[in-house]
């Protein structure tokens, strides 16, 4: 009798085995980029990664030189290239160091008219971060800043940052900064640039920064929902943006959804499905053939813990059950599509801890879909 037919999941498997050398690759590949102690720095956090028009693939993240804390601890921003891929990349490359106080949670854009790479952070003056800023001042010594710098040529050399705190920034905040990992340009131009606040009574709460004309001037959006944090934003197929927020004192994250592109948003809800420890999270749409879906990437578990990818085929209104990239200790993370079809993830992780190291994972999205 003939044997049966494979069922999908063997045939995935089998496919993960094939041969780089008969023209496959394997279904999931990872590589570390970024290890604690590598080049005398204490620990390597915050990844954001983006993939140029020309397919280099950037990988950004601060360097915290003197221990695992955030601002305003003294951190520089350091970045990796690759342009094949993801299968070898450039050494460790210093972006931005400044001589006094710190900067961190790096997040990257493309402006897919252009070409250009955005490069948004926080600028931390001696003794400054979100808890210890103070209200009052646009900028100065006293604030917690909102900068950017650009790259016209795939990362090779970046422009000088700018602040943009004082287009941005509500003199009564206490403190605000933009949500590490990637962010996107909307279907009709608009970058986005996810936002957390604390108010003048210190409520702590998600928002877009946004530009209309290619970043040159922005503006911030309304106040999403109360005890919201970093937060991911992705557009739908009917041009909904759908917000996802790490929600502090919960374990599961929060979604609204806006139909202005971003700037007001209905209520924000808890997603049940989304099981979260209140940590950065990823999230982007993916389309490939008769494929339209959202890819999400998150510690799926009430601690650091247990990396995994999930999808939904309905705009967010419902998630596979997902599968683990890394089922030890893992924490921040962020994902995008990528040109050739792959996915690519840029996430922490370790065996002790949850930020022993920083590591590129590329996937194919049938690894994704197997149980």
């Amino acid at each position: 009798m003939d044997s049966p037919l494979p069922t999908r999941r063997a045939a995935l498997l089998m496919a993960a085995t094939a041969a780089t050398g008969a023209g496959r690759t394997s279904l999931l590949e990872q590589v570390d980029l970024f290890r604690q102690g590598d080049a005398g720095v204490h620990t390597y956090r915050i990844p954001a990664l983006v993939e140029t028009r020309r397919g280099t693939l950037i990988a950004v993240a601060d360097a915290r030189h003197e221990s695992a804390s955030d601002m305003p601890a003294r951190i520089s921003l350091v970045m990796r290239r690759s342009r094949d891929r993801g299968k070898t990349w450039s050494a460790v490359s210093l972006i931005r160091r400044v001589s006094a106080g710190g900067v961190g949670d790096p997040s990257l854009l493309l402006d897919r008219r252009t070409g250009r790479v955005w490069c948004f952070h926080s600028y931390g003056p001696p003794g400054i971060g979100f808890g210890t800023a103070q209200p009052g001042a646009l900028t100065g010594p006293t604030t917690f800043q909102f900068h950017a710098m650009h790259s016209d040529d795939d990362g090779a050399t970046w422009s000088q940052p700018a602040d943009l705190t004082p287009q941005v920034k509500d003199p009564a905040w206490q403190a605000m900064f933009a949500t590490s990992g990637t962010h996107f340009q909307t279907s009709r131009g608009r970058f986005l640039v996810p936002l957390v606040t604390r108010d003048a009574a210190g409520v702590v709460s998600s928002r877009n920064a946004y530009s209309d004309d290619g970043g040159v001037t922005w503006k911030a959006g309304a106040f999403i929902g109360r005890d919201t944090d970093e937060s991911k934003a992705v557009e739908l197929a009917d041009g909904t943006i759908l917000q996802n927020m790490r929600l502090r004192d919960s374990k599961t994250r929060a979604v609204a959804r806006s139909t202005d592109g971003g700037i007001t948003f209905g209520p924000a809800a808890p997603d049940a499905a989304l099981i979260d420890p209140v940590c950065n999270a990823g999230i982007a749409r993916y389309r490939r053939g008769a494929r339209d879906l959202l890819v999400f990437t998150n510690a799926a578990s009430t601690k650091r813990e247990n990396l995994t990818v999930k999808l939904s085929s309905d705009g967010g209104r419902s998630w596979t059950a997902g599968r683990a990239l890394h089922r030890g200790p893992a924490a921040y993370s962020t994902v995008i599509p990528l040109r050739d079809g792959a996915i690519g993830v840029l996430y922490e992780r370790g065996e002790r801890i949850s930020i022993e190291r920083i590591t590129f994972a590329r996937l194919r999205i049938e690894w994704a879909e197997s149980p």
